[in-house]
């Protein structure tokens, strides 16, 4: 009886000890980012900053477009200006918002007609500036929380009958730190327990 005794004092010490770790790393805040935020994996995070920085592609498109004819029949012909013998110059020049063009002419005799047409020329300049954008893949990802765990076995075989229990805490990197108990017939045994994650041993 007093070696029950002694061993319920030692579980009541133990359970206070792993208590105590609990409420030190399970009551804090779960790991992982906070509201609002989403977890990047470094790798794809320096890919989409890779493409975010690289420098746009510009597109430069040049669209001509003829106007309608544009008739000036009604213009006179400029007085002309003597240079030797018969020979006399005319210039002209038509100056508006569609055209600047200007004539100088030479001839020997008269000119009996003298009419301007012109298709004003219209050119739409478009730049076209092409920016990669990365498309992120969302992707689920197991956030770990530190937890602890108790259980109770019972069992044993045609000649003995077992229980105890079980104080398991598992840490972020889910690897297992336990305490065991078991009772057999009038004996007690204690056993310490780790465990370790095989993802997380084969990395």
């Amino acid at each position: 009886m007093k070696n029950l005794w002694k061993s319920g004092i030692l579980i009541l010490l133990v359970v206070g000890v792993l208590y105590i770790i609990y409420l030190r790393e399970c009551k804090g805040p779960d790991p992982g980012p906070p509201e609002g935020y989403i977890l990047v994996d470094k790798a794809d995070w320096d890919s989409i900053i890779a493409v975010a920085n690289e420098p746009p592609d510009s597109f430069i498109t040049i669209t001509v477009v003829p106007g309608p004819t544009v008739y000036l029949p009604n213009k006179p012909i400029p007085v002309p200006q003597p240079v030797s013998g018969d020979t006399v110059a005319y210039s002209d020049s038509i100056v508006n918002d569609s055209i600047n063009v200007w004539v100088d002419v030479m001839v020997e005799g008269l000119i009996l007609s003298w009419d301007w047409k012109y298709n004003p020329i219209t050119r739409h300049i478009e730049t076209i500036i092409e920016r990669k954008v990365p498309v992120p893949v969302e992707v689920k990802t197991a956030i770990y929380k530190r937890e602890l765990f108790i259980s109770g076995v019972v069992g044993g075989n045609m000649d003995a009958f077992s229980f105890g229990g079980d104080l398991d805490y598992i840490n972020l990197k889910r690897n297992i730190y336990g305490l065991q108990y078991r009772r057999l017939g009038d004996e007690g045994f204690y056993y310490f327990k780790l465990g370790v994650s095989l993802k997380n041993l084969f990395r």
